[in-house]
């Protein structure tokens, strides 16, 4: 029998010099002949420590995603290199002869490689147009799922993928700059957005096209792609704006509810499904989907897995809502499309007197553009989650609270539903016990 040499696991890339990823192998020299195994795994050459043979522990500048990506590679190939401990040990003291196949035998029972190697292969190369497009195409069909989640992409993630797909084709054609992977830069960048201004995009719209193309390199690193880390850079931003958008005060509210439709069917559905968004800040994707089985203890509460973000949220329902519910035999209103409900609401909120005029600026191909607009004008949909967060801060309510019921993660992108002027919160914070003492503290000073 061959001598046994203990820790003797390498690990080595199939193409240590590729542009891409490459395989990683595993090498044995307790066989005889010397083992070579393929991990299944790829990884970036750029991102591979040969010194220690596992990913490069410099990972400066990478998201949380592509650190992750990392320690699982470590992790596996150090199981490889504790099972080959193990194998060894078996090897001495059952006199096992140690040869490659026994090896590659057990190795295969440890991870699968049997079933592995039907699947594992070096993943095709594309250019980031055609990857793009399968990636849409995986998203879609649900091959591919929300990598933190395991769940199938929305609809509408699917929809913003493909604008931004067609905006980088437009602009391909246009430019003749031909983007693919190593194109992805600063200088991309910029000349992107430059060319985006010139179409007139708003800028939170050139912001979310940048965002995909961000969410398009990460993924085709993942996939072994390219290498490219220039969209990583911190001066790779997606521009945003805060838009000035409304809210409606409960009074107002009270006068959409006071409307009557009763030979308007149609516009009487939209106003019940709005109000209900009004005092429960569910989005409409979500009011859309409300069944009988989502309303508890008797009409007191209503639980849904919110659509964008699949998380369940637990809302109280107040009268209004529950007498809504009551109108239509306990099953919750629905209405066909976001845009048909859109339209609609405007002509009920110009019907509610919502005649104010609201001055809106909004950045339009990198220029400010200020508008003077009626209210009613400006209703959509979402007005009534914003209307739901604003009031109930205004009531009172604890933000973190408010929180739990619209389902925000941060304070950050929950204080931006909060629409309220600074004569508002002025008006909140006169009764505020700080404002309404009529002997305030005074500290006195001690002379020690």
């Amino acid at each position: 029998m061959g001598k046994i040499i203990t820790n003797q696991a390498r690990f080595v890339l199939k193409e240590p010099k590729s542009s891409t990823s490459s395989l990683i192998y595993l090498l044995c020299r307790s066989c005889v002949p010397r083992l070579k195994y393929s991990t299944g795994t790829f990884i970036e050459p750029n991102l591979w420590n040969p010194d220690i043979e596992r990913p490069t522990t410099q990972t400066k500048g990478h998201n949380r995603d592509a650190k992750e990506r990392l320690k699982e590679i470590e992790t596996r190939l150090s199981r490889m290199a504790d099972t080959i401990e193990r194998i060894n040990s078996r090897v001495k003291a059952e006199k096992i002869e140690p040869t490659p196949e026994f090896y590659r035998q057990e190795l295969d029972k440890e991870f699968n490689q049997d079933k592995l190697r039907k699947v594992v292969k070096q993943p095709e190369k594309l250019t980031f147009i055609p990857w793009i497009e399968k990636f849409i195409e995986e998203c879609t069909n649900g091959e591919r799922t929300i990598p933190r989640s395991g769940k199938r992409y929305s609809e509408s993630s699917a929809k913003n993928y493909r604008k931004a797909l067609n905006h980088l084709k437009a602009f391909e054609k246009e430019t003749k700059f031909k983007v693919d992977f190593d194109k992805i830069d600063l200088h991309f960048h910029k000349k992107f957005i430059s060319y985006l201004n010139k179409k007139g995009k708003a800028t939170n719209t050139t912001g979310d096209i940048i965002k995909n193309i961000k969410v398009f390199m990460r993924q085709s690193m993942k996939d072994g792609m390219h290498t490219n880390t220039a969209f990583q850079d911190e001066d790779f931003i997606k521009p945003l704006e805060d838009v000035e958008n409304i809210y409606l005060t409960l009074d107002e509210i009270q006068r959409i509810c006071n409307l009557d439709f009763s030979d308007r069917a149609g516009l009487d559905r939209v106003r019940d499904v709005f109000v209900i968004g009004c005092y429960t800040g569910l989005r409409f994707s979500d009011l859309n989907l409300l069944r009988p089985e989502n309303i508890l203890n008797e009409g007191q509460f209503v639980r849904i897995t919110m659509q964008k973000t699949d998380k369940p949220v637990f809302v109280p329902l107040n009268p209004q809502i529950r007498a809504i519910l009551t109108k239509y035999n306990g099953i919750p209103p629905r209405v066909l499309t976001n845009q048909r409900m859109n339209d609609y609401l405007k002509e009920i909120a110009q019907l509610a007197d919502l005649t104010e005029k609201i001055k809106m600026s909004q950045t339009k191909g990198g220029m400010k553009v200020t508008k003077t607009l009626h209210k009613w004008e400006l209703v959509t949909t979402h007005t009534a989650r914003r209307s739901f967060a604003t009031n109930a801060y205004l009531q009172g309510v604890p933000t973190l609270d408010i929180m739990r019921l619209t389902g925000h993660r941060t304070e950050t992108s929950f204080m931006k539903y909060i629409k309220v002027t600074n004569e508002e919160v002025a008006y909140r914070m006169a009764e505020h016990p700080f404002f309404t003492q009529e002997k305030p503290t005074v500290l006195k000073i001690v002379n020690l």
